[in-house]
């Protein structure tokens, strides 16, 4: 079964109505199907993306795809990124994270290496990150959402929107019959993209650089085998009297896309003879057949909402922040935004949580995407000054460093989305780092794995691992005990305990003697899930 065709009426009202089925909105519908939100997903296209774009899934976005059960499939339509000294570093199914400085790709042997990613691909953590276009990676969401009950509706397109407080009216064009019906929905993704209406209509702000590039990206087809022979590469900046740009491989074999500058005052007509010759002359050989697949034009552009929610609407991913491409961190930031989300909205449709746990969303995920934003411009090459005196980070904090402050996150020494040195420590507010935990029956996982969907308790004392099961009986939530070797992170010898979220980052941790554990336990969680009254669970 398809999930582009039509299959009868649309739903009178549906809890969650995602719009948009872009990478994030497909994300979005796949995350909440898996908690088992009955979920609604409209896109004004007839089928997924056709362009190989948003082609890095970082590490921290495939530890979130492993979790929906994909990392198998994206193995598949991808390459693995592995370090440039990695055995597997010529097979056909892996890509060396090396960037070249090159005249063109026909002397790549005498090229520069700018960048290798050793330090992001020695982090601890059970996913590598993966090369793998849209046009391959949103047919994979798609059915994934779909086999989870998710109802994936391509080309329907949102008409109007009306919000009360409480809830939200869409009027839909529905695909080929074209007729308009409503559906009324609890909650609202606006996960519509970089050209997407929903913000602007509900008034919500925006500040940003506003567009900072025209560029122009040539897709073409070139055996390049023998040029590039012993030097696969993730990117290669090219400069040279005929080209001035970057070239990337892409999944397909012999397909490449070359991306150059263009000046939209400047009167110069890229025809499909000037792209082909453009593609020419970044390879730099005149023996190699190059042909020219298709082009697409683009502009840069730095842009974050004000605000992220409106009533019962959300926005997400491009809709929500804008930024150039440089460090492949657009889409990621995308996913991770609606990963933040779907488990707050699931707790809350499920009455486990109060709604003020909702507004955690726009203050944890708005500093990460407005600062994740400017370090790309700052890779883009605009001037510190423009940016507020913003200084380059850890291209590790970027990926799976950022920090979280909230009403959703008890404690937490630091400061800014982006601490100044990259680390993963436990701290409330981060990732839980990765380590090997056991279940209570001596199962093995990973720190990463074990929430599924629920709230983890990791600690080396067993006291806690028992009241994580009587506080998930006493509160109705999903809650489990996790056995860990004695580690720092969770504190002192036996005694400390971490509760992490179902989003994987830490929510709380006590390191020294405090109130009885399951009462402890109890208000760390209720007050991570913004519910009020918390109860004692005697011990």
């Amino acid at each position: 079964m398809t999930a582009t065709a039509e299959r009868g009426p649309l739903p009178e009202e549906v809890p969650v109505l995602v719009v948009g089925g872009g990478p994030v909105g497909l994300a979005a519908a796949l995350f909440l199907a898996r908690h088992g939100v009955r979920v609604l997903l409209v896109e004004r296209r007839a089928t997924t993306s056709p362009l190989p774009r948003a082609t890095h899934v970082t590490r921290r976005t495939m530890e979130l795809f492993r979790e929906a059960g994909l990392q198998r499939r994206i193995r598949a339509a991808g390459f693995e990124v592995v370090p440039a000294d990695d055995p597997r570093a010529e097979s056909d199914r892996t890509l060396p994270r090396t960037v070249y400085d090159v005249r063109s790709l026909a002397e790549i042997r005498h090229g520069a290496v700018l960048e290798t990613g050793e330090e992001e691909l020695a982090v601890p953590g059970p996913c590598p990150p993966y090369w793998c276009g849209q046009d391959r990676l949103e047919p994979i969401l798609r059915d994934a959402a779909a086999r989870l009950g998710a109802d994936i509706r391509f080309g329907h397109e949102l008409v109007e929107l009306a919000v009360t407080r409480t809830s939200a009216t869409a009027s839909v064009r529905c695909g080929r019959s074209g007729r308009v019906r409503t559906v009324t929905a609890r909650y609202v993704v606006a996960a519509d993209g970089a050209r997407g209406t929903v913000g602007r209509r509900l008034g919500i702000p925006y500040t940003g650089l506003g567009v900072t590039g025209h560029r122009l990206t040539i897709l073409f087809r070139a055996d390049l085998d023998r040029l590039v022979a012993g030097h696969r590469f993730f990117m290669a900046m090219i400069g040279n009297p005929g080209f001035h740009g970057a070239v990337m491989r892409l999944n397909d074999p012999h397909r490449w896309a070359a991306a150059v500058d263009r000046d939209p005052d400047r009167a110069v007509e890229f025809t499909d003879a000037r792209c082909l010759q453009l593609a020419r002359a970044a390879v730099g050989d005149d023996t190699v057949d190059v042909r020219l697949d298709r082009t697409f034009r683009w502009t840069a552009e730095h842009r974050v909402a004000g605000r992220y929610r409106r009533g019962p609407v959300f926005l997400a991913g491009d809709a929500a922040h804008l930024h150039p491409p440089s460090g492949g961190y657009g889409s990621n930031v995308g996913f991770q935004d609606a990963h933040n989300l779907a488990w707050k909205l699931a707790a809350v449709l499920a009455g486990r949580a109060g709604e003020d746990l909702l507004d955690t969303y726009d203050a944890e995920r708005r500093p990460v995407a407005a600062a994740t934003a400017e370090q790309a411009l700052l890779l883009d090459g605009v001037p510190p000054e423009r940016l507020g005196g913003a200084r380059p980070c850890d291209p590790r904090t970027l990926i799976m460093g950022y920090r979280y402050r909230s009403t959703a996150v008890l404690g937490g020494s630091f400061e800014g989305p982006l601490p100044p040195v990259f680390d993963l420590s436990g701290e409330p507010g981060s990732r839980v780092p990765h380590a090997t935990a056991w279940t209570r029956a001596g199962a093995a996982t990973t720190t990463l794995d074990a929430p599924g969907g629920g709230f983890a308790v990791f600690s080396a004392d067993p006291g806690w691992l028992a009241a994580a099961t009587r506080v998930r009986r006493a509160l109705g939530v999903p809650v489990a005990g996790y056995r860990l070797e004695p580690a720092d992170w969770c504190g002192p010898a036996s005694r400390g305990v971490v509760l992490v979220r179902p989003d994987g980052f830490v929510a709380w941790r006590r390191t020294g003697p405090g109130p009885p554990r399951c009462d402890a336990l109890a208000a760390a969680v209720r007050a991570a899930l913004s519910a009020s009254g918390v109860p004692a669970v005697h011990q």
